[in-house]
This record gives C-alpha cells, structure tokens and sequence, in this order.
C-alpha cells in the first residue's frame, strides 16, 4: 500500500492544507473583518450568508475561525520549533557526552517528564505572563523533555554504527562526525516525533488560550472563541461547537500524518 492510498491520509493532508491557507492568507479565504460585528446580525445560525453563524455581536464566525487560525496554528508551529530545537540540542549534548554529564542531564529531563505537562505550562504561563507568544513558549518548554530522550537514544544508536566508527579511525574530528554523520542519521524519528508533536501542540495551545492565558479579546484565538461561546450553549451551540471542531479536525488530521510518517521510517 503507498503513502497516498493510506486511508485518511488525502482527507487529513486537505485539513492541513485548508488550515494551513487559512493560516497563511486569512484575507483570502474571508477578506472581512474578524473584529466588526453588526448587532442586526447577531447569534444567526449557520446559513448561506453564515456558514459558520454569527456570535452575540454579530461577528462572522466563519471569519473569526479562519482568522484565528493565523494565531493558533502559529503557537502551535512556535512551540514545536521550540520543543524541537532546545530538546535536540539537550539530547545531541547527553549522548555524546555520556559519562556524568549524561547522567545529570538525563536525570534532569526526568525530573522534568515527572511533572504533568499541563501544569508545568500553566507555571510557565503565570511566569512570563498571558499572550500568544508566551503560550507557545511555555507549550515548548513543556514537550523539549520528550525530544531530548529521543535525540539521546537515536545519537546513542548511530554513535555505535560502523560507518561512525569508520569515519573516526580515519582521523575526522569529533564534531565533524557528529554534524555529518551522527546528527543527519539520528534526525529522521525526532522529524516525525515533530509531527505527532504538533497536533497535541494544536490542543495544547487551544487549552490555555480556553482558560483566559492566550491572546487577550478580542483577538479570535480557537480556543478563546470555544470559551466565548459557553454562555450561549443553550441558544447558539454553534459558538462552541464549530471552533472545537476545527480544532478537533486540525489535530487529527495532523496526528494521523504523523503517524504515518513515523510508520513508514521504523519500517526502512
């Protein structure tokens, strides 16, 4: 079975391209202003001049998802960035230490993935303050311990290999073969482990920005817009319904691209 025909891989690679356009040039799929409401129009269902409905100030909702996608989707590629970089750097420097230092760092990491990822963001948040920016940092700091053990064990694994072992009888240098042999062949299952990453990044980020800690209102964050709509559940269930499920639809899409991409380079 190729990559393509794997089921759910077009509908989820649609989702993030969708997401991705909406995030990219907002202004092109809904060129009005996500912030201008019309109190004429307010809590109006889904219809043809609506698809998505109108809040209680007679805001499109349609425009502030598709707007709001720029925020959100943001954050989440900023903390994953993060997480990537920091927990690569902290794993490339454990595995080839090894040693004390190894022990140390790995010691610390562990201390790190004992504590719940969501409070440790929350302590983040509370201590670099409310915003996007913020959010999306504390979301990285949160997931670099998985990279790093990662990072570690892949450095590990290809340290051992014959080609490593070659290149350093031949004389090449210490950091030569870890920038052209160790680090190229242990990035392959950190890149998927990205992707996986990014999708509970997505509703991470959507989570805190729910409990008030993202981009301050009027600004149209998903998660924000989600716990906009909680007053009204009983009279405009599109409020919360719609931005949850483009939340939902975005991280599946992407969890399920990720796991595919994993598959697929644990089998070569």
């Amino acid at each position: 079975m190729t990559f393509m025909r794997r089921l759910g891989v077009v509908p989820s690679a649609l989702v993030l391209l969708a997401a991705s356009a909406a995030a990219l040039a907002p202004g092109l799929l809904s060129p009005a202003d996500p912030l201008r409401g019309d109190l004429t129009q307010r809590l109006l269902p889904p219809g043809t001049a609506h698809p998505f409905g109108t809040d209680e100030l007679g805001r499109d909702v349609f425009t502030r998802v598709v707007h709001g996608s720029a925020l959100s989707l943001q954050a989440a590629v900023i903390a994953v960035g993060v997480a990537v970089l920091a927990g690569s750097a902290i794993g490339l420097v454990a595995g080839t230490a090894r040693g004390r230092l190894d022990g140390l760092v790995m010691r610390a990491v562990e201390v790190l993935l004992a504590v719940p990822s969501f409070l440790l963001i929350l302590v983040v948040v509370a201590v670099l303050g409310p915003g996007t920016r913020e959010v999306a940092l504390a979301v990285g700091v949160s997931a670099a311990a998985v990279f790093s053990r990662v990072m570690r064990a892949e450095v590990v694994r290809v340290r051992g290999s014959g080609y490593v072992e070659a290149a350093a009888v031949c004389g090449t240098g210490r950091v030569t073969v870890l920038l052209t042999h160790v680090l190229p062949n242990a990035a392959g299952p950190v890149a998927a482990l990205a992707t996986l990453e990014l999708g509970n990044a997505v509703l991470t980020v959507a989570a805190v920005s729910f409990l008030g800690f993202g981009a301050p209102p009027p600004a149209p964050e998903w998660g924000s817009l989600v716990a906009a709509g909680r007053p009204f559940l009983a009279s405009a269930w599109w409020l919360t319904t719609v931005p949850g499920l483009v939340v939902a639809a975005v991280a599946l899409a992407v969890n399920h691209l990720g796991h595919v991409l994993r598959t697929r380079s644990e089998t070569r």
